[in-house]
């Protein structure tokens, strides 16, 4: 099997954002914190889909800034609908850019999500329906456990309302 590679895009009109873009298909948006750079799990989605990833700078400031930024590169892109994925510090504006008004995300995953800088405050999460959360995994858990991952990001992207996790552990991959 080929190794997917990413190529480095810019999208926004004023305000230009870096993005890695790879795959083809229905989309993927993935948010990072900092200046992370696609992981294995990215390339693994991008095998089945077209996965855009950016990355949350410094110069957005906060959570909801980061999460108009993408928004508007998404528009500049012409992406009307897509999926989300974000993990770490990258969450917070994941949710805020999920509860925007014009947003239109089929759905939602949150890995390892960073919940101390300046995310939403609960109330934000429940009006999220159904989102998937992975726990016992660390923020990196994009490079630390990439096959699995992916492979139950894709399944909740691909089952929606049908995506079921075993009420007895409610663990998968232990």
């Amino acid at each position: 099997m080929t190794e997917t590679t990413f190529a480095q895009r810019w999208a926004g009109e004023s305000q230009r954002l870096p993005y890695w873009e790879a795959g083809a298909g229905e989309t993927i948006v993935a948010i990072l914190d900092g200046q992370r750079l696609p992981t294995r799990a990215h390339t693994l989605l991008a095998e089945r889909r077209r996965v855009i990833v950016f990355a949350m700078t410094a110069d957005a400031g906060s959570p909801q800034g980061a999460a108009r930024q993408v928004g508007a590169a998404v528009a500049a892109l012409g992406i009307e609908r897509f999926d989300l994925i974000s993990e770490g510090a990258g969450a917070a504006a994941a949710v805020w850019l999920a509860l925007a008004p014009k947003a239109d995300i089929g759905s939602v995953v949150l890995a390892a999500p960073d919940s101390v800088l300046g995310g939403p405050p609960d109330e934000a999460f429940r009006e999220i329906k159904r989102p998937v959360f992975v726990y016992d995994a660390g923020p990196a858990i994009g490079a630390e456990r990439p096959e699995e991952l992916a492979f139950i990001a894709l399944e909740f992207f691909e089952r929606r309302d049908l995506f079921l996790v075993s009420r007895e552990s409610g663990v998968v991959f232990p």
